[in-house]
């Protein structure tokens, strides 16, 4: 199986450090599957069966840090 991964392009990355909305949210929609796979947890049913659970409290964290390390990113 192939990656698809695709590298973010300097432009989005450089309005995202100065606070642009829609490249912050672009950043965020790039990153959404790796952070869902973070905060995923297994959990069992009353039978045993396991079930994957994503906390949204945890991926709301994780969203929240990449912000921040977004707008303290420096490109100088």
């Amino acid at each position: 199986m192939k990656n698809k991964q695709t590298v973010l392009p300097y432009s989005i990355i450089l309005l995202a450090t100065h606070g642009d909305v829609i490249a912050i949210n672009h950043i965020l929609k790039h990153f959404e599957h790796y952070m869902m796979k973070l905060s995923q947890k297994t959990l069992f049913d009353e039978l045993g069966n396991p079930y994957v659970h994503v906390e949204p409290e945890t991926k709301r964290v994780l969203e929240t840090k990449l912000v921040v390390a977004i707008l303290n990113f420096s490109l100088d």
